[in-house]
């Protein structure tokens, strides 16, 4: 039953535009789901941001990240590898940007 419950949520929230992820716990209960941001977070870097990441991704590829400093780091390389075009100092207040608003989750 909540199977099919779940389908229709994420079917629904697929149609609203919202960025669901769902997952269940090792007992096999009901899934819990996350809904993510679909706007980054206002802030220093925000501008940023939205010019080099949303070329390529929606925002919610974004705001379900949580690296910490050293990951947000090897991403923002391989995509200027791949071509997006940071000054130096455009990539480090992305970096910082990116880890105050979608670095690792506080542990439950």
């Amino acid at each position: 039953m909540w199977r099919r419950a779940l389908v229709l949520v994420l079917a629904a929230a697929a149609v609203a535009g919202l960025g669901v992820l769902a997952f269940s716990d090792d007992q096999g209960k009901a899934p819990r789901k996350r809904i993510y941001e679909q706007q980054f977070a206002e802030g220093e870097g925000k501008a940023i941001a939205e010019r080099s990441c949303l070329i390529c991704h929606s925002q919610t590829l974004v705001t379900q990240q949580a690296k910490d400093s050293t990951a947000w780091e090897k991403t923002l390389g391989t995509m200027e590898k791949w071509g997006v075009k940071l000054t130096r100092e455009e990539h480090d207040s992305l970096r910082t940007y990116l880890l105050a608003h979608y670095g690792p989750r506080a542990k439950k």
